[in-house]
This record gives structure tokens, C-alpha cells and sequence, in this order.
């Protein structure tokens, strides 16, 4: 079974919980547990996963637990534990929170490449972006 897969079933059965996969040193999340993490803190969101590394784990589940979150961690398929948060599950604020702020990061990203490229093309496109911009 692949780590994606086992993150799929896991989640399955713990829909409002952080699920996180051991992979060797590494442990990773997928989806929107991703974007969460990427959320809370700064990760790489790459191919829909993000990873990192063992020595951060503690740390990693201690904030998710203490924001309201509780955490699944799957290192295999017969060994699955779990941290549980004591306060209001906070899990769909924090991810909606970090859907829209994903989203709206790539769109401005995408927006600030475009003008990067019109700017070095030509600096007069420099005065009509910035004219542009002004009427808005």
C-alpha cells in the first residue's frame, strides 16, 4: 500500500483530524491537511503533499493539538496513533482559513509573474500597469 493511500484511508475515518504519514525520516500530508500545514507553518506544498522531518514532529503536533486540532499519525498500515486536542475541534476554521489563503497566493503569484514578464518585456508597460492598477 502506497503512503498516499494509507493517508487516504486514515483520512476516511478521521475527516476533521490532522493525518499524517510516516515516511522514513520524514512524515507527510496530502490534500488539505497540506495546505493546513502550509497554513500554520510555511511548508512546501509540492505535487499536493508537503513533508518534514522527524526532528520537528513533537513540535509539529504539539501546535495542532493546543489549536484545537487532533492528529492521526499512520506509520503503517497496523500502526496508527493518536494525539488528541482537549479544547472545540478547530480543524474546519483552520482549514478553510488556509484553503483561501493558498488560493489567494497562487493567484497573486501568478499575477506578480505576469507583470515581472510585461515589465522586462518593456518599461512603458511599466506606466500602464501601474495607470491600470490606479482606476481600480
Amino acid at each position: 500500500m502506497t503512503k498516499e493511500s494509507l493517508y487516504k484511508i486514515a483520512k476516511m475515518q478521521n475527516e476533521e483530524k490532522v493525518v499524517l504519514v510516516k515516511c522514513g525520516n520524514f512524515y507527510k500530508t496530502f490534500e488539505n491537511d497540506a495546505i493546513l500545514l502550509w497554513g500554520l507553518f510555511g511548508y512546501q506544498v509540492k505535487d499536493g503533499r508537503i513533508a518534514f522531518p522527524l526532528t520537528v514532529f513533537a513540535n509539529v503536533v504539539s501546535k495542532l493539538t493546543r489549536l484545537g486540532m487532533s492528529v492521526v499519525v499512520a506509520n503503517n498500515e497496523n500502526d496508527i496513533k493518536y494525539y488528541t486536542s482537549t479544547g472545540e475541534n478547530t480543524y474546519k476554521d483552520y482549514k478553510t482559513s488556509a484553503i483561501t489563503n493558498y488560493e489567494t497566493d497562487g493567484k497573486l503569484n501568478e499575477i506578480k509573474s505576469l507583470v515581472e514578464d510585461k515589465v522586462k518585456t518593456s518599461f512603458v508597460n511599466y506606466d500602464k500597469l501601474m495607470e491600470f492598477l490606479n482606476t481600480l
